[in-house]
């Protein structure tokens, strides 16, 4: 198996992993496609904590409780949270350990734990995406528009199991856009596709993937935007997406795209993102991408190709500032069979090229300030507090809400030299009347 990731996978004859999916949305070939050996895709250290990034564990969450974890061989408690797509099992080490370990039964399971490398990505725009067997041409198209319209500065491609070419002819193709490359590799499966409302249910590796690399190489970057080889981010107006969730308030841009079609080309004649200018009257928007600022309140939060986990307010950041084009006809056709589109509805439209005209960045942006200043001392607390409540669970945030609350009561009464005590029994009774938080986390995990 070739991986750039820390990962351990279970051997033949252990634990299985079970879908949550029943049989009745689980179309041909699901059960084949779905990964249930992967106990963690990558261990990461990062902050004095070791963070297991592992397929959503389901039933596998048990071999973490019976089992034994060790960092270089010291026993190590876990703590594991689950989220849609994914699950994290951390534990406290104040130095980086070499290696993680869990027994289970005599059977020892181990991996590496990956270093991070913050530095590389500090204070740069950077594009994150996924790739398997995509044509070279697209890729490089792809990241050549991004440079120069939007004025990324480097991209983290992870090739999945490519069989046409390598690393190095990847790199070779990113290096002709200006763009610093880093490319990582992982043969671990993609995932299968259900039927709705479970068609992407158990698409786990896309998550895992996008949280290891938070974690081990964009936590200082200055904007990081999450798209694919067959989307095009263009501005409605003048400023790059980049530098709008760099400058706003709390780091996040959501935006929608359109589906865009190409005429069938010649035979033997690549299609090229360039060819997409037909578009269909009426069509249903492409499902929202993102960027943040991963030091901005919400860069603790857990990333997924649509949304950011468990934040309730995604919709509230969708801008119309942006859009993108999702370019129908670059695809292998793992996912759809662009030949099958009914093309009797389409009309021209204008190219992202000329779209694109005149919003091109005239002069290189300048490197990130360190900000000075007690104002800006008090945006960085502002900062560090926000992402530490926006990275607890929903309830963990509606309990904290409700202490901050009782300390405002105890402070106005203060002040007012009145006694707080009857509005704070108010509060105190509200909660002696919830479920016991444990409860309340697993129901708004649901939720959210």
């Amino acid at each position: 198996m070739t991986s750039d990731f820390a990962t351990c996978r279970l051997g033949e004859g252990g634990p299985r992993r079970k879908s949550r999916v029943a049989p009745r949305y689980r179309k041909d070939g699901y059960d084949a496609a779905f990964d249930d050996r992967t106990l963690w895709l990558d261990a990461v250290w990062h902050q004095g904590v070791v963070t297991l990034v592992c397929p959503r564990l389901n039933n596998l969450a048990g071999v973490f409780r019976s089992g034994a974890l060790a960092l270089d061989g010291v026993p190590a408690r876990p703590r594991v949270r689950h989220f849609y797509r994914h699950s994290l099992v951390q534990m406290r080490a104040p130095e980086l350990p070499a290696r993680v370990t869990l027994e289970v039964a005599g059977t020892r399971h181990d991996s590496a734990v990956s270093v991070t490398d913050p530095a590389r990505f500090r204070g740069r725009n950077v594009i994150v995406t996924m790739s398997r067997d995509n044509d070279l041409v697209w890729i490089e198209d792809f990241a050549r528009f991004h440079a120069e319209t939007q004025g990324a500065d480097a991209i983290i491609l992870v090739d999945n199991a490519s069989r046409g070419y390598g690393r190095a002819e990847i790199e070779q193709a990113l290096a002709r856009t200006g763009l610093d490359a880093l490319v990582l590799r992982t043969d671990l499966p993609f995932g299968p596709r259900g039927r709705a409302p479970h068609a992407n249910t158990e698409l786990f590796l896309q998550t895992c993937v996008l949280n290891a690399l938070r974690l081990r190489h964009l936590s200082e970057a200055r904007a990081v935007l999450c798209c694919d080889i067959d989307e095009l981010i263009l501005s409605r107006r003048a400023p790059t997406v980049f530098d709008a969730t760099w400058q706003s308030i709390f780091g996040f841009t959501r935006f929608e795209g359109e589906w865009r079609h190409a005429p069938t080309p010649a035979q033997g004649i690549t299609v090229r993102h360039a060819d997409h200018v037909l578009v269909r009257s009426g069509g249903r928007p492409s499902p929202a991408k993102w960027c943040i600022r991963p030091t901005g309140p919400l860069g603790e939060l857990q990333w997924r190709p649509h949304v950011l986990e468990g934040f309730a307010f995604n919709w509230l950041f969708l801008s119309r500032a942006f859009t993108y084009h999702h370019c129908r006809q670059i695809t292998t056709g793992w996912k759809r069979d662009p030949h099958r589109d009914d093309t009797a509805q389409l009309v021209p439209a204008e190219p992202a090229a000329v779209l694109a005209r005149g919003r091109r960045r005239v002069a290189p942006r300048p490197a990130a300030a360190v900000r000075a200043g007690w104002n800006a001392a008090l945006r960085r607390g502002g900062e560090v507090l926000s992402r530490r409540f926006f990275a607890l669970r929903p309830a963990s945030q509606v309990v904290s809400l409700l202490i901050l609350s009782c300390l405002g009561i105890v402070l106005e009464e203060a002040i007012d030299d009145d006694p707080a005590q009857q509005e704070i029994d108010a509060i105190l009774a509200i909660l002696d009347a919830t479920p016991q938080i444990d409860q309340m986390e697993a129901t708004l995990d649901v939720w959210f």
